[in-house]
């Protein structure tokens, strides 16, 4: 897990993350989002309505961490939602992913 944090942290660097509920809704209205990152405490409400969006265009969600622990990962104080808007970052976010549920 620690790799795929580290990993949100140099994407953000990039300029390749939306962050937050507001800036990922938009960017997945323009179809510029890949993959959505979504905390593990975030709020049913805003998970729904986050679904609902993806849903739409058939993006897939990933819940990964708490709230604090994506915040830390991308430079604030807590985070609940993300977007992946480059498609290599998501690929490589995703085989992330797998790598983790086989460790």
């Amino acid at each position: 897990m620690n790799n795929l944090l580290n990993f949100l942290g140099i994407a953000r660097k990039a300029g390749k993350l939306a962050l937050g509920y507001t800036a990922t809704s938009l960017a997945l209205k323009k179809g510029a989002v890949n993959i959505v990152i979504l905390a593990t405490d975030l709020s049913p409400h805003t998970k729904e309505k986050i679904e609902r969006l993806c849903r739409k265009d058939q993006i897939r969600l990933y819940s990964v961490a708490k709230q604090e622990e994506l915040g830390r990962a991308v430079g604030k104080t807590s985070q609940a939602v993300i977007g992946v808007l480059s498609p290599e970052i998501a690929k490589a976010i995703e085989n992330q992913l797998v790598q983790a549920r086989t460790e």
